[in-house]
Order: structure tokens, then sequence, then C-alpha cells
């Protein structure tokens, strides 16, 4: 199965929808989101997906998920390309996380093997390379498994535990 970056710039777009998605996702285990492909003309239903935060920190990859539909023309999802009657290419994804914040950062992407691939991309569709798309797996996982750890512990009270030495 091949893998798919897409790209989300806050520059661009505020996403508005996103926390009401994420919502969604919590509720129902995913959430059905039609996006810009760019020009890539080949996509094929069932490819792994993830989503790149670019354009303003934080940096890095928000979700992942898998594409329900082939890439189709239409109307531009920029305003300002619309007026001009430019097009693009859309398909459905189907996300099963999504985050605000990336779950894996640019840092952790700037080390082999996943340094090989361009993540700062200008356009989605882009396909990442089997040796990379295969690492990375492996990678979100641990980074998601070290989310919900994190997430399940208790916060510390301040003033328990150890007394600190002035």
């Amino acid at each position: 199965m091949a893998t798919f970056l897409f790209a989300w710039n806050p520059k661009y777009w505020n996403w508005p929808e996103l926390r009401a998605q994420r919502r969604v996702i919590a509720k129902q285990g995913h959430v059905d989101v039609q996006w810009a492909s760019g020009a890539t003309r080949v996509i094929e239903p069932g490819s792994r997906a993830f989503m790149v935060r670019l354009g303003v920190p934080p940096k890095g990859l928000i979700g992942a998920g898998v594409t329900m539909t082939e890439p189709v023309e239409g109307p531009h999802w920029r305003d300002d390309k619309k007026l001009k009657r430019a097009t693009t290419r859309h398909l459905w994804i189907r996300w099963d996380s999504l985050f605000e914040e990336p779950v894996v950062t640019f840092d952790d992407l700037a080390v082999p093997p996943y340094s090989r691939f361009r993540w700062a991309t200008r356009a989605s569709g882009m396909r990442i390379p089997s040796n990379v798309a295969d690492a990375l797996e492996v990678l979100w996982e641990a980074k998601l498994a070290d989310a919900a750890s994190a997430a399940a512990k208790p916060a510390r009270r301040r003033g328990s535990g150890a007394r600190s030495s002035d």
C-alpha cells in the first residue's frame, strides 16, 4: 500500500472544523474529510495518509488515516484562486487520528531515515517512499502510545514527593 502526505498550513486556512472533527473521532473512531490532493492524479483508495502541519510553529505530523476515494477535479479550496476559476484535485480521507499540534515533530523527522524525505511540502498528495513510510508507521505508533500514556498519568501535585534541598 502506498503512503501519501497531505498538508495543512494555518497561514492559508485556519481549519475551523478541526476541533469538531476531533470530537467525532473520539466518539466514533474516525472522521471523513474531503481534502485537496494537489496535482497528484493517482492515489488509490485504501492508501495510507498522514497530515503535516506547516507554515507556523509547531510543525509536524498531526494526523493519520486512509484515503477513501481517488482524486477528482474540483474548485480550488482557496477563495482567491476560486475567484480566478482555478481548480485542484480533491479526495476523501478517513482520519482515525487528528491533533491540533504535532504528534511527530519536525525535530523527530530531521534524522534518518525520515530526513530523506522533504516534509515541508508545498502541496498535498506527495508520495512518501516506502522505506521512509515503513519507519514512519513505527514512529507514529510509538508517539501515539507515549501521548496516551502521558494523558493517562494523573497530574502530580505540587508539594508532594521528595523535598528539595536549598
